[in-house]
C-alpha cells in the first residue's frame, strides 16, 4: 500500500460475544481491514490445515505479527520467503509475554520501546532485527503508553521490512541473562494493593488502566462498594499525613480522597462505581458520605 507493500491477507481472531447483550463483535483489526477493502481470515486456530493451506496458496514474501494471541507452528514460520516478523512492545529481551506495556508501568520503568524480531518457535525469543526506545511519562497509563508506541511500531516495521527485503537487516541474538517476563493479566490482577508503597500503588493503577482495570472496595460501616479506580497521584513524603493503616481514608477535599498506603499516600482523583458513570473522587466522596476513618479494602463487606 502506501509503504510500498501489498497486503495480501489480514489474519485476526474470530468475532466474539461482548457487552451485556453478548452480541457478536468483530475485532478492531477486522473493522479497519474491511474499511480498507482488504481480505480478512479469522481462524479459530492459525495452525489448522485450512490455515496453512490458505497461507501456502498466497505464498507471502513475509508475514508480520503483532499481539495475535496464538503461537505459530514451525511449518507456518517457514512458509514466507523472508520469514515471519513480530512487532513487540518492549525492548527485548525485557518483558517477554502478552502484556509488556502493562508490566513496564507496573514496575515503574522510565523507558521502553518497540522491538521487531524474526520469529522462532519459542515465544518472543527470536533474533532482534530493530529496536526503538521511548521515554515513559511518569503519569502515563498503559493506554497512554500503547497509544505512544503504536506509531513507533508502524514506522519501525516498515523500515525493517525494507531492510530485510534488501538483505541489509542484521539479526542479533537475545541475551538470555537479561530476560524478564510480562505474563497475561486477568481482571483479578487489578485489585489495588494498598499495603504497598504509594509509588507502587500509583504504578499499579496506571498499569491496569484501561484494562483489566484497577479496582477496590469502599467499605463504610455495613456496605461495600466496588469501585474502578482510574486516576491517582502519589503524595510527596513531606506532604503525606501521619501514617495510618493501608487503605484508610485520611482526608477528603476538592482534590480528591487521600488514602494511606503501606508507606506514603495517594489521592484518588477519578473513580467509577459499579453500574455508574466515572466521576471525580470529590464527587464520589460527597455522594457516598466518604469521611476520614473509612477504608478501601480488598474484599466486599457484602460477602
Amino acid at each position: 500500500m502506501s509503504a510500498g507493500h501489498e497486503l495480501a491477507l489480514v489474519i485476526t481472531q474470530p468475532d466474539r460475544p461482548a457487552g451485556r447483550g453478548r452480541e457478536m463483535h468483530p475485532p478492531a483489526v477486522k473493522q479497519l481491514a474491511l474499511e480498507l477493502r482488504l481480505s480478512v481470515f479469522q481462524p479459530e486456530s492459525i495452525n489448522d490445515p485450512e490455515s496453512a493451506a490458505l497461507i501456502r496458496c498466497i505464498a507471502p514474501d513475509a508475514m508480520v505479527v503483532q499481539a495475535f494471541g496464538q503461537k505459530l507452528s514451525g511449518e507456518l514460520l517457514s512458509l514466507p520467503r523472508l520469514g515471519c516478523l513480530n512487532v513487540h512492545a518492549s525492548l527485548l529481551p525485557a518483558y517477554r509475554g502478552a502484556a509488556p506495556i502493562n508490566h513496564a508501568i507496573l514496575r515503574g520503568e522510565e523507558r521502553t520501546g518497540i522491538t521487531v524480531m524474526r520469529m522462532s518457535e519459542r515465544i518472543d525469543a527470536g533474533e532482534i532485527l530493530a529496536q526503538e526506545a521511548i521515554a515513559i511519562h511518569p503519569n502515563w497509563t498503559a493506554g497512554d503508553l500503547s497509544d505512544a508506541l503504536a506509531p513507533v511500531g508502524a514506522e519501525l516495521i516498515v523500515r525493517t521490512l525494507a531492510e530485510v527485503e534488501a538483505g541489509g537487516a542484521q539479526a542479533i541474538a537475545q541475551d538470555r541473562s537479561k530476560v524478564s517476563k510480562a505474563p497475561k493479566l486477568d481482571k483479578s490482577d487489578g485489585l489495588v494493593p494498598w499495603q504497598k508503597s504509594a509509588r507502587e500503588v500509583h504504578n499499579h493503577i496506571r498499569g491496569m488502566t484501561p484494562w483489566p482495570g484497577a479496582f477496590s472496595f469502599f467499605a463504610p460501616a455495613g456496605s461495600g462498594h466496588l469501585l474502578r479506580v482510574s486516576l491517582v497521584r502519589a503524595v510527596s513524603v513531606q506532604d503525606s499525613p501521619a501514617p495510618q493503616s493501608p487503605g484508610a481514608v485520611m482526608k477528603v477535599g476538592h482534590e480528591g480522597i487521600t488514602v494511606a498506603c503501606g508507606s506514603g499516600a495517594v489521592v484518588i482523583e477519578r473513580v467509577k462505581p459499579a453500574g455508574s458513570r466515572e466521576m471525580s473522587g470529590d464527587e464520589f466522596a460527597r455522594g457516598h458520605g466518604v469521611k476520614a476513618g473509612a477504608a478501601f479494602t480488598s474484599v466486599s463487606d457484602r460477602g
